[in-house]
C-alpha cells in the first residue's frame, strides 16, 4: 500500500523539507552553468567532468556550492522524517546528502577519494527519487521513478559503451540531471502541502 497524504504527521515538516530541496538543489543548478561559464575555453561539457569544476579557476564556487547543497538535503531529511514518521525513505535522503557533501569536500585533487563518493552519490541519488514514489499521490510519483531509472540507464550505458556519443561530461550530466532535477521537482512537491 502506498502512502497516502491524509496519513502525514506534519505538513509544516515537510513544507520545511521542500524549501530546503527546492532552494538548494536550484542553487546549485545555477551555479552549475555559471561555473561552466567562468571556466576558461578549455573546459568542455561533452568532455570534462562535472567535478573537473571543483578545481581550478572555479574551484571555491563549485565546491562551495555542492557543499551547501549535501547539507540542506541532509538537514531536509530531518524535516522528513518528522512529517512522514518513517525511517528509510529519510534515510535515503540523508546519505544523498552526505553523498553530495562529501564531493565537495573531496574534490578530484583527492584521487580515488573523490571517485567513491561520486559513486555513492550516483547510486543513492537515483534510488532515493525511485523509492519517493511511495511518499507522493500525485502524478509526479512516475516522474520520480522515471527520472531515477533514467539515471540508472545511463549509468548502465557509460559502463557499456563508454564515452564515445555524447563524451564523459555528457554522460555524466544525463546521470546527475535527472535526480537533481527530481530534487527541484519534489522540493516544489513538498513546499505545496498545505497544512492549513
Amino acid at each position: 500500500m502506498y502512502f497516502l497524504m491524509e496519513k502525514v504527521a506534519s505538513k509544516k515538516s515537510l513544507n520545511v523539507a521542500g524549501v530546503l530541496l527546492f532552494v538548494f538543489a536550484v542553487q546549485f543548478a545555477i551555479m552549475l552553468f555559471i561555473t561552466e561559464s567562468l571556466y576558461p575555453h578549455t573546459y568542455s561539457i561533452a568532455n570534462n567532468y562535472i567535478s573537473d569544476l571543483g578545481v581550478g579557476p572555479t574551484g571555491f564556487l563549485f565546491d562551495t556550492s555542492i557543499s551547501i547543497l549535501g547539507i540542506a538535503v541532509i538537514a531536509s531529511s530531518y524535516f522528513v522524517y518528522r512529517g512522514f514518521d518513517v525511517k528509510v525513505f529519510p534515510i535515503l535522503i540523508a546519505l544523498t546528502g552526505v553523498g553530495a557533501l562529501l564531493v565537495g569536500i573531496f574534490n578530484e585533487n583527492f584521487g580515488s577519494i573523490h571517485g567513491y563518493v561520486s559513486d555513492w552519490t550516483f547510486i543513492l541519488g537515483p534510488l532515493t527519487a525511485i523509492y519517493a514514489y511511495r511518499y507522493q499521490t500525485s502524478p509526479f510519483r512516475f516522474m520520480s521513478v522515471a527520472l531515477g531509472v533514467i539515471s540508472y540507464i545511463a549509468i548502465i550505458f557509460y559502463m557499456e559503451f563508454g564515452s564515445p556519443y555524447f563524451g564523459v561530461g555528457g554522460w555524466e550530466r544525463l546521470i546527475v540531471y535527472p535526480f537533481l532535477l527530481w530534487g527541484i521537482g519534489y522540493g516544489a512537491f513538498l513546499m505545496g502541502l498545505s497544512y492549513k
